[in-house]
């Protein structure tokens, strides 16, 4: 059964990624990054529901391994955001037309979505601190209710 977070974890998920919102700007890795092993599955559910609302595309393998990555080593804000960076970015080298299919290519590619990753990480770092704050104080709310 899904515990309370974990069902608001879901919904954050669906609507970060259904309402508007500047690119890569989503609270998406910071869930992934909190959620236990049992809460993983829940959340790329979650991310796939919404991918058959908003439109499959090539990279999804990529990008659901990215975020299970992510979600069984829970590293810290950065370290997660480049593991996300490289594994989708070189999806999209590999499997598509933009870039050339040599070295230079993928530097081309990487260099390019250098915006992309600064706005991931910042939504990423936001976010992690948001969440971490609300599960802290929650638990300092349980604790104390307990004690008195």
């Amino acid at each position: 059964m899904l515990k309370p977070i974990n069902i608001f974890l879901i919904f954050c998920i669906v609507a970060s990624r259904l309402l508007p919102h500047p690119p890569n700007f989503t609270p998406v890795i910071a869930i992934f990054m909190m959620s236990s092993t049992i809460s993983l599955v829940p959340c790329l559910i979650a991310y796939m529901i919404t991918d058959a609302i908003i439109g499959w595309h090539p990279y999804l393998l990529w990008v659901y391994s990215s975020l299970l990555l992510v979600g069984l080593f829970k590293t810290n804000v950065l370290a997660s955001c480049i593991v996300f960076f490289i594994v989708t970015n070189f999806a999209v080298w590999f499997g598509s037309s933009y870039y050339t299919q040599d070295l230079l290519g993928l530097i081309t590619c990487y260099v390019m979505a250098i915006p992309f990753f600064l706005s991931t990480l910042s939504s990423t770092y936001i976010f992690h601190h948001m969440l971490t704050s609300f599960n802290y104080s929650s638990i300092i709310r349980r604790t104390s209710i307990l004690k008195a």
